[in-house]
């Protein structure tokens, strides 16, 4: 299995706006081949921070979808946010 996570911080105004991005982003990863799951959070302390987990089949899997995937759907997220996501790749231990 190959993670990846982001942490995500929506600008003063745009918590709602993101909130609707990242739904429609898990939605779309989700359907393409190889994604196994797409988790979304937002702290419950700091409302403008948001985690978004991918879980892939494989890495080639996610590498694919990256082509794949509409980059419309990317730029509703990027708009929202304060700065760049932070994204690291996970293993499980």
């Amino acid at each position: 299995m190959f993670v990846k996570h982001y942490q995500l911080r929506a600008t003063e105004t745009s918590g709602l706006a993101l909130c609707d991005a990242l739904r429609h982003l898990a939605q779309t990863v989700v359907a393409v081949e190889g994604a196994l799951s797409v988790d979304v959070y937002q702290d419950v302390d700091e409302r403008k921070r948001f985690i978004l987990v991918e879980r892939w089949l494989s890495e080639a899997s996610y590498v694919n979808a990256s082509q794949l995937i509409d980059k419309s759907v990317f730029k509703a997220v990027l708009a929202q946010l304060d700065a760049p996501p932070e994204q690291a790749t996970l293993a499980r231990l």
